[in-house]
């Protein structure tokens, strides 16, 4: 998992993000907020591009302390896009890089969010 790790879908969007959601929660995965772009993409430039939908993602088990002390969950981004009929990339972006240097235990993070997005 460099930049992340993807993997194809035969699925409308709209059929796949509970699908995707469903899988990550199985790995302990909680989504914490769900963001449509179709809507706002044509709005900003009239283009008639594939839905896009990012899900950010947590996982409750796995915290780490900050550098402030604090505990927290590792925030990551899962992006779902229509790419081309019945079809749905999705792209898990690695958490390691931007926590990595606060807390090497993000590295479970990491390898659950693989084997979730590798169940898909």
């Amino acid at each position: 998992m460099s930049n992340g790790i993807s993997k194809m879908l035969r699925m409308s969007l709209a059929k796949a993000v509970p699908y995707v959601s469903e899988k990550l929660a199985n790995h302990g995965f909680k989504v914490v907020q769900s963001v449509g772009m179709r809507s706002q993409k044509r709005a900003q430039d009239g283009s008639r591009t594939g839905g896009f939908r990012v899900l950010g993602v947590s996982n409750p088990d796995v915290m780490f302390e900050g550098r402030n002390g604090v505990a927290t969950s590792v925030w990551c981004n899962v992006l779902l896009s229509e790419n081309g009929d019945n079809a749905v990339k999705v792209l898990a972006v690695d958490p390691l890089p931007s926590v990595a240097a606060s807390d090497p235990s993000v590295m479970d993070v990491r390898v659950a969010l693989s084997k979730a997005i590798q169940s898909l």
